[in-house]
């Protein structure tokens, strides 16, 4: 096997693995070894994408995804400062993300968030206890393609069903919605004409339509 190609295999596996202790000297070595830094960063980002998709099928569990982004952060402490030299390629799809308001509740949005990224979004994430008018300025602000909104608390759903007519009022459907939490389900989504995410997951499948099955 090619010495560059096995070093491209143990990254996505160091991720997967939540092995930040050798990420870094394995991120070094691929790039050192002529690894562009572009499909180093693809490397990094199968090991994510993998974990997420396991935990969407219960073959992972939380823990071992938190572990994996460490690992995840690791590797682009050294690719990020590389990548930003590269030219742009083309518009990539901006997302904004937030939990509604009433709701302060972080880690699932965190996984989407960082996932998206993985998956070549650029994304906006604007905090919880988020107001409608809050989101619907950010999504109008940076002509947003996507807004994800979660809550995990069944107050949380008459701000998400503001957020969602406020997002219209002003976006029409210029932005996609897609919702997810706890005490959302693809009857509420159906009901407000959204789009239903179980798992972070689910939001980057979402995202591989819009990019034209990438």
């Amino acid at each position: 096997m090619d010495k560059s190609y096995q070093s491209l295999e143990e990254i996505t596996r160091a991720v997967l693995n939540g092995d930040v202790s050798s990420i870094t000297g394995l991120v070094k070595a691929a790039l050192e070894g002529g690894a562009e830094p572009k499909v180093v960063f693809e490397a990094l980002t199968a090991g994510i994408i993998t974990l997420g998709e396991k935990l969407s099928k219960k073959e992972a569990f939380l823990p071992e995804l938190v572990i994996g982004f460490e690992a995840f952060k690791k590797g682009m402490e050294i690719l990020d400062p590389l990548l930003k030299k590269l030219p742009k390629e083309g518009k990539k799809i901006k997302v904004v993300l937030g939990t509604v308001q009433g709701d302060i509740h972080n880690i699932g949005k965190n996984i989407v968030k960082v996932m998206l990224e993985a998956a070549g979004c650029e994304v906006y994430d604007i905090g919880v206890d988020v107001s409608p008018e809050e989101f619907a300025k950010k999504v109008t602000e940076i002509d947003a393609d996507i807004l994800g909104c979660s809550t995990l608390i069944s107050l949380g759903i008459l701000s998400l069903r503001k957020t969602v007519e406020k997002v219209r009022a002003v976006r029409g459907d210029k932005t996609k919605i897609l919702i997810g939490g706890y005490v959302t389900s693809p009857e509420l989504a159906k009901e407000l004409g959204v789009i239903y995410c179980k798992n972070a997951y689910d939001a980057v499948k979402y995202v591989k339509t819009l990019k034209g099955g990438e």
